[in-house]
């Protein structure tokens, strides 16, 4: 939080010095902008939910862009402010469920699995050519259709990938506590054997 606080001061000083902006203004632009956008709070308005508070937001956002309320309630704006703001992953499952609260969905799970094998060979065939590109967008079209299986099963698949990336340190870190050595001197025979045995020992 420290670190954070210093870049803000170190660029409104900066910013003041070159007569664009100071702190003080920065501070009460978002004092400003939070009284504005929550009026069930500080003014007479009325919110009792969430989701009316988030209407209200959304409304109060629009106006101040100029935007009508109808441009709110735009499936396309929402999509656009996951895919500009948040990590792809994380984009790609709030997307996949926006999407399919606008009635862009599947019947059954066993449709989304006739689109993964859809997307998997389509993958396949791309990787025959040598268009990298043409690759990249089946590749993309593949990880968005397994979110799509994890959303129909309940699963984040930031949090599963974060868990394999986490066995992953585990493993290699436990593959070079029992080589003693750089694993770079191993032949692959002698690190999968290393892998299998830092497998079996974090199992236990």
């Amino acid at each position: 939080m420290g670190d954070l606080l210093l870049q803000v001061v170190l660029q409104a000083q900066i910013a003041d010095e070159y007569g664009q902006f100071s702190l003080q203004e920065v501070a009460e632009g978002i004092s400003a902008k939070l009284i504005r956008r929550h009026p069930h709070v500080f003014g007479e308005v009325e919110a009792e939910t969430v989701e009316a508070v988030r209407q209200n937001w959304d409304a109060i956002k629009a106006e101040e862009k100029g935007e009508t309320a109808n441009d709110t309630k735009k499936l396309s704006r929402k999509l656009h402010r996951y895919n500009s703001t948040l990590p792809p992953l994380m984009a790609s499952m709030k997307m996949s469920k926006k999407a399919a609260a606008a009635g862009l969905e599947w019947e059954n799970i066993n449709e989304v699995w006739d689109k993964f094998d859809e997307e998997l060979g389509e993958f396949h065939e791309a990787l025959d050519t040598e268009d990298k590109a043409h690759q990249q967008a089946e590749l993309g079209d593949l990880l968005f259709t397994v979110v799509n299986l994890a959303r129909w099963y309940g699963l984040d698949p930031s949090e599963a990938l974060q868990g394999t990336n986490d066995r992953m340190v585990q493993r290699i870190t436990m593959m070079e506590k029992f080589a003693g050595d750089s694993l770079g001197d191993y032949s692959i025979a002698e690190l999968d054997q290393l892998w299998q045995q830092a497998k079996a020992h974090l199992k236990q």
